[in-house]
Parts: structure tokens; sequence; C-alpha cells
């Protein structure tokens, strides 16, 4: 429960502190006062985003700090999910700067906004004029049913078949657009392998021809050449061996008698033995080289036809096209795969789709049967609410899987009628704005019985209604304080007489700027307060009198 809101340099509110109790709390003050800037200042707390405007004009900061005893709600698993310490009493506080920081902290460790808010969810329930709005919606009407069903294990196991089954889906969609275009490429596919395998290159291939069609072409150069330097060597008199041997004969003397000689006339018999045979090797190059146009003519269409198929891929080599048909073929494969991979996915999806059904028709059931006690119980409340004649039903329709969602495949409409003798209809066809913030009553009365909220606020959710129609909302509000922390901003004082704890909000002019102030009244200012609710200023004795049983009334 809400113990303690601190707030600094709120809009018009320089500083405050306002204390809450236990049961029923209620706020009053004139129309202008600030009622709404404290449910601003709260939902700050809750992780609501805030804009720099609020900061009190002349300030640069203001601070909402907010004290809530959690010890009675077994909610410690968010503070070990979140790696946050976990104290009985969790301060929250919000900062927000000229300069435009907002900085969020739980029990002084800094936290995200998510993170805030998720954690409001568990500690207050803000009930207001536009939430009654969400009356209309039918997401809301099914998370009410669900609330009051208690669905939350059913919908947790039909949430994950339905993730599980949307995946399944999109795999089997994913593998079937994938065939769709590989059927598409198949021909063209199919004509490439063709072409590659009828010419069937080879690695090193390329590199082969063109040195083979360099030779041919050059062969007559390389011929002559080959046989005039083997001549040279060795092939005439006076050749280059003949003149080696004659040297190595003049030395052949004095090799006996100096090492060094000796030395370099064996070296020089190597030189002769290497001479002869490159001039061997050049004869047998020269006479083996032979012009060969048919052979020329055959290379160059193999190199051109290689070429062409490079150009034609945009690759540089032959080994890149090898690299290119290696993929075509796998390519090729998984598209004769795919069929069994399409069949495997379409069984998953099939026995994803069963559990789906299974899950949504246990959820359905649960939804179902809790929808006649619903609404024998939200019909007795609009009777405490001074609307005897109305009468609200849950219309329930559950759908098949094609119309499934990630809550179900149920639909929920809220159907109401206030007058006897009228059947049900929509409530935003039929209901007015007094008669929705009684129906809101009633439902959150209902829903907070079964997820036990720490604290309810409910913010001027009164309009539209008097007399003994207010009487009767104030009776509601105070038995829903028993169970739960009720605070409500009301401008009624049959309500404000029901109150524990009565909380004033007032402006005061001294000083240089305005400023909105709150304070627990005493007995007393309680009676002359509801008194001026009741008849305006200067109220008589005989309205403070009513004053007074109004109060007497409410059991304080």
């Amino acid at each position: 429960m809400l113990r303690c809101l601190k707030i600094r340099n709120y809009a018009i509110i320089r500083q405050s502190e306002i204390n809450f109790h236990k049961g029923f709390s209620i706020i009053t003050g004139e129309t202008g006062a600030g009622k709404s800037i404290l449910m601003g200042a709260l939902g700050l707390i809750l992780g609501e985003r805030a804009d720099s405007k609020v900061i009190l004009e002349g300030t640069e900061k203001c601070v909402v700090e907010a004290h809530f005893d959690i010890e009675a709600y077994h909610i410690q698993h968010f503070f070990a999910h979140h790696e946050l310490d976990y104290e009985p009493l969790c301060i929250i506080r919000r900062e927000l700067t000229t300069a435009g920081k907002s900085r969020a902290f739980i029990n002084d460790t800094p936290v995200n906004l998510p993170i805030l808010k998720e954690l409001g969810v568990y500690l207050v329930d803000i009930v207001s004029q536009h939430e009654t709005l969400e009356l209309n919606e039918s997401r809301f009407q099914l998370e009410v049913l669900d609330a009051i069903a208690q669905t939350e294990k059913e919908k947790n196991a039909y949430r994950l078949s339905y993730r599980k089954y949307r995946e399944n889906e999109a795999m089997v969609r994913e593998l079937k657009e994938k065939e769709l275009r590989s059927k598409q490429d198949e021909d063209y596919l199919r004509f490439v392998l063709n072409e590659l395998t009828e010419l069937n290159p080879k690695e090193g291939e390329q590199q082969q021809l063109e040195q083979r069609l360099d030779e041919l072409s050059h062969a007559e150069t390389i011929q002559q050449a080959s046989l005039q330097a083997s001549h040279l060597l060795e092939g005439k008199e006076g050749s280059v061996a003949d003149t080696l041997r004659e040297i190595k004969s003049i030395l052949a003397a004095a090799a006996k008698h100096h090492p060094t000689i000796n030395a370099l006339l064996e070296r020089l018999e190597s030189n002769l033995v290497d001479l002869r045979d490159i001039a061997a090797e050049l004869e047998d190059t020269g006479r083996a080289t032979l012009s060969d146009p048919a052979s020329l003519a055959e290379i160059e269409a193999r190199l051109q036809l290689l070429y062409n198929l490079i150009k034609k891929h945009r690759v540089q080599t032959v080994e890149e096209l090898l690299a290119l048909k290696a993929k075509f073929e796998q390519q090729f494969q998984d598209l004769h795969s795919l069929e069994s991979n399409i069949l495997e996915a379409e069984k998953q999806l099939e026995v994803s789709q069963k559990q789906l059904l299974k899950d949504a028709q246990i959820l359905s059931l649960k939804r179902k049967e809790a929808i006649p006690a619903a609404n024998k119980k939200v019909n007795e409340l609009l009777v405490q609410v001074a609307m005897p004649n109305a009468h609200f039903d849950m219309q329930f329709i559950s759908n098949g899987l094609e119309k499934s969602g990630v809550d179900g495949v149920d639909e929920i409409t809220f159907l109401f009628s206030a007058n006897k003798g009228f059947t049900p209809q929509p409530i935003n066809k039929v209901a007015s704005g007094g008669e929705l913030s009684r129906l809101m009553l009633c439902i959150k009365s209902l829903i907070a019985d079964q997820i036990h909220l720490p604290t309810v606020v409910f913010d001027e959710i009164d309009t539209g209604i008097s007399g003994e129609a207010a009487q009767k909302v104030a009776t509601v509000m105070r038995k829903h304080a028993q169970v739960h922390q009720v605070i409500a901003i009301s401008h009624l004082p049959q309500i404000a007489g029901k109150a524990d704890l009565h909380l004033y909000v007032y402006k005061s002019n001294e000083g240089v700027q305005t400023a909105t102030n709150i304070r627990s009244l005493n007995p007393q200012e309680r009676v002359e307060e509801i008194a001026r609710m009741l008849s305006g200023e200067n109220p008589s004795e005989k309205v403070i009198e009513a004053a007074r049983e109004l109060i007497g009334n409410s059991g304080n």
C-alpha cells in the first residue's frame, strides 16, 4: 500500500509530503486547486513519461518520491528478476531537470522507465474518467474476463503454443516461397549446368592452353633459334664446345703442378658436359617444334569458349568458374531437397496446430465457465451503486484458429442496459458517462478482489452521479477498502463522508507564487469541508449537521 508521497517543485507544488493510511482515503478541494496534479505526480512514480514543463517555474529540478509497504504482496520475484534490492518498504523516486534529464530509482538503484512501469502494475491501479472509455475496447473486456477467471496459467500455455504455431507457419511459408523462386530459376540452372558440364573445364587448364597457344603461335621462331643455338654450341668447326676442348688441352699440363688450375680444369670439364647437354636439348626442341595450324585453331577455339563463359558469369579464372559450377550444382540439389523439407515442416505445423487448438479450447472453457458468476457479481454490485434495473452480460464467442491471436480465439463483448425491459446492447451504444463510471467501479472492484492489488485510486469517476447513487457508490468504495487501500479524488460529499482519512487540496497565494498544498483534516475541519461540499461557502448549522450525519453514517 502507498504510505507516503513526497513532492518537490512539481507544477505549482513547491513542497508537500502526504501520508496515507490503509482503508479508504478521500482527496477533495475546490476546482483548480491541484487534485489532478497529484495524479500527475503519482503517474511519474508509476513510470509515465514526463515533460520538463512540469517543473515549478524558477526551479531547476523536481523530485517525486513514494513509499510503498509491499511486505504482504509477494513480488520478490520482480526484484530478483531485475537484480534489485528487495525491501518491505519500497522507495521509488523520480527526478526531472529543466535540461530534459529524467532519472528513476527503486530503493536507490537507478532503473529505466519500462522497469518502473512494470513494478507500478503490482502497486497501483488508477481508475479515471478517461479509463472508462476502455470499457468499449474488446481487448480490455477480455483482460477483465481473464482477471476474473484467473487464466494466467492457461493463457501462458496458449501463448507458447501460439508462438510455436506461428513460427512453424512462417517456416512453411518461407520454404514454399523459396521453392517457388527456385522453380522459376530451375530452367536457368539446368541450362547453365549443361553448358558448364559440356565444356567440362579443368583446374589449371586455362594456363596450360595459353602456354601451348603461345608456343604454336611462335613455332618457327622457336625452331630456328633452338637449332641455330645448338649449332653454335656444338655443331660446327670452331663451336663453343671446340673452344672449350682446346682450352682444356692447354691447361692439362699445368694442372698437374698447380692445384687451382687443376680445380678450374675440373670445372671446365663439368661446363663442357652441361654445354653438350644444352646443345642436345636445343636440337631436340628445334626438331620437335613444328608448325601445326590445326592444333593452333583447336586451342584457340577451346580458349575462346572458356573466355566466353568467364565473361558471361563475370569471373576472372577457370577456377572461379568451377566454384560457380559447384554452387549451381548445390542449388539444383537444394531445389529437389526442398520438397522433403516442406513435407517435414508441414508435419511440424500440423502438430503445433493441434496443440494450439487444444490449449485454445482449455483457455476458452475456463473463460466461459467464469462468465455466469462474473455476470451475477457485477449485477449484484450494480444494485449496490443505485442501478437496480441495470443488467450486465458478457457475450462470449469462441472462434476457430483462423481468428486466433495472441490472446486466444475468443471475442468478448460487454452488453449493458440501464433500464428495465430493454435488451442489453454493447455499452458504447447505451451507457452514459455516470453509468460507465459506476459500471467501471463494479468491474474494478471485482477485478481487484481477484488480483489483490495493494492500492486502487479512483480519480473523479463519480462524475455524473449524485444523491442516492452517490451514497451507494460510496458504500461500495468503503466496502472495497476493507480489502484494499482505496484512494478517491471526489467532489461528492456522500463519498467524502465514508472515508477513513480526508485530505484537502488548496491553493495558497502567500509569497511571490501561487502554490498548491495538501493537508489532512481533523474531525472538525472535515465536517466543515463536507458541509461546504454540500452547500458552498458559509454553510448553515443545518448543513453542518447534515455533514456530521454523513460522517456518522460512514461507520467511522
